[in-house]
């Protein structure tokens, strides 16, 4: 698909991991917590660049959302990791 599918601005997300222990940590493209599910997400989110950990301090993989979309911890381990980013805070004025 190129490009976002110009109807929609919010898509479902599936991410299923190995063990129904498993914590999920998901973050948007500048480093702050989106949301944290146990064993299974399910969401529906804002078209954009997310990154994805399973257990919090472990390697981050990033997820394109420009459609609907459904993961497996393998699947997502499969790929690229990526670096974390780290959230700025913006100076007072």
């Amino acid at each position: 698909m190129t490009g976002f599918d110009t109807g929609r601005i919010y898509f479902d997300l599936q991410i299923t991991a190995e063990s129904p222990t498993t914590e999920i940590w998901l973050g948007d493209d500048e480093g702050h917590l989106v949301v944290k599910e146990v064993g299974e997400l399910h969401e529906r989110l804002m078209a954009g660049d997310y990154i994805v950990e399973f257990g919090l301090g472990t390697t981050c993989y990033p997820i394109r959302l420009r459609e609907d979309a459904e993961y497996t911890q393998h699947d997502l381990q499969a790929g690229p990791a990526c670096e974390r980013p780290v959230p700025q805070i913006p100076d007072e004025a």
